[in-house]
């Protein structure tokens, strides 16, 4: 197993209360704490639709390919997760673990539990968390709740059990936050950063980058850490420009779509450079362009350039998109292809010299090593 094959998790379990107490208490000292962590954090993160790096797991869970690979065999051994392998592509199937009675039924099981810990423990933990209760002989003399008390209860005391409603965050982004938010728990996104603008820079990173939901999900344990109270946007921002993107040729001119797969299939499923997802991001930092306009404007720059991205081109340009607030595809069309009056300096649309140096400077070259996390 390497940082670059794919992965995709299904999980057919569900952590009740008596399953969680038998993980915890049973499963533990046999494959492990962090076996356990591991385990518990995939089946809580749920399954996945579309394969991915199983380097991006490695940098949400923090492991190395080793590690991880050590303790997918533990929780094989104990049919915690079974492993499926096709060339480079794995499934990870997570089960459920035996409740206590089963766990304890389990000649295997039971033996092996005994051997690596003690039967001194194995007898102390059953009589603490496995009891069967006897009430044979015993009558039911508890009273309920009488009804009357509440004969004073008032229409204006129940306003108080009224729940304050939530108003939904309204981004004009294709990340839709609300549907992310609502499987989101606050242990992986506490709600302290659950910030309107926290959850806009993400909503925009997605936009750009292409990032799903379940890819998301996937980088909140290093941008939101629980000990700390700093949302991590360089990190986030980070990861989102490292993701690897899928290409989608049936999306071809389509301007409603994630800039990054947008430009993908400008140039036929090529991989985007770093240099030209720095020049996306500047185009909605520095500029404040939503996605479509974006797409309109790397086509358009990739049309009049000799199909590169030019900085000096495009900036210029997306400043006059900025300037007269073009915020969608087909304002952006009809921006780009009107005549402009040579004679007002501000609304001239750069053409492009192929003759012309395009190195970038010292530091521009500074800053997209900062961008990139690697200064």
């Amino acid at each position: 197993m390497i940082g670059k094959d794919l992965y995709k998790i299904e999980v057919n379990a569900e952590l009740s209360s008596q399953r969680l107490k038998s993980l915890v208490f049973f499963y533990g000292p046999l494959v492990g704490n962090d076996a356990l962590v591991m385990y518990e954090y995939l089946v809580l993160k749920g399954s996945s639709v579309a394969f991915e790096e199983i380097n991006e797991l490695l940098m949400a869970l923090n492991l190395s390919v080793d590690d991880f690979e050590f303790y997918c065999i533990k929780l094989n051994e104990y049919r915690l997760m079974k492993t499926l392998k096709q060339s480079n592509r794995y499934i990870f199937v997570f089960n459920n673990p035996l409740e206590i009675p089963q766990f304890i039924k389990d000649d295997i099981l039971v033996r092996d539990f005994i051997l690596k810990t003690s039967g001194e423990h194995y007898r102390e933990l059953t009589s603490q968390v496995y009891m069967e209760s006897d009430h044979t002989g015993f009558e039911d003399v508890s009273r309920t709740l009488s009804m009357e008390n509440l004969s004073e209860w008032k229409a204006e005391n129940e306003s108080y059990l009224k729940k304050k409603e939530e108003k939904p965050f309204e981004f004009d982004t294709m990340f839709d936050v609300n549907v992310f938010l609502k499987d989101i728990s606050t242990n992986l996104l506490p709600m302290r950063f659950r910030t309107k603008e926290n959850l806009r820079q993400m909503a925009i990173l997605a936009d750009l980058y292409n990032i799903s939901y379940d890819k998301m999900r996937t980088y909140l344990p290093r941008v939101a850490r629980t000990d700390s109270d700093h949302f991590d946007l360089d990190a986030l921002r980070y990861m989102c420009m490292n993701a690897r993107s899928e290409y989608y040729e049936s999306e071809k001119g389509s301007y409603d779509a994630p800039c990054l797969r947008f430009l993908m299939s400008l140039q036929d499923g090529k991989e985007v450079t770093d240099y030209d997802k720095k020049i996306i991001y500047n185009l909605s930092n520095r500029y404040h362009l939503a996605p479509a306009v974006i797409n309109v404007l790397l086509e358009y720059g990739l049309k009049n350039c000799d199909n590169r991205l030019i900085e000096n081109y495009l900036y210029p340009i997306a400043s006059d998109l900025h300037r007269n607030d073009i915020r969608n595809a087909k304002d952006a069309l009809n921006r780009l292809s009107k005549p402009y009056d040579r004679s007002k300096k501000e609304e001239k649309i750069p053409t492009y010299d192929s003759s012309a140096n395009k190195t970038i400077s010292a530091a521009e070259e500074e800053e997209l090593l900062k961008l990139m996390g690697k200064k």
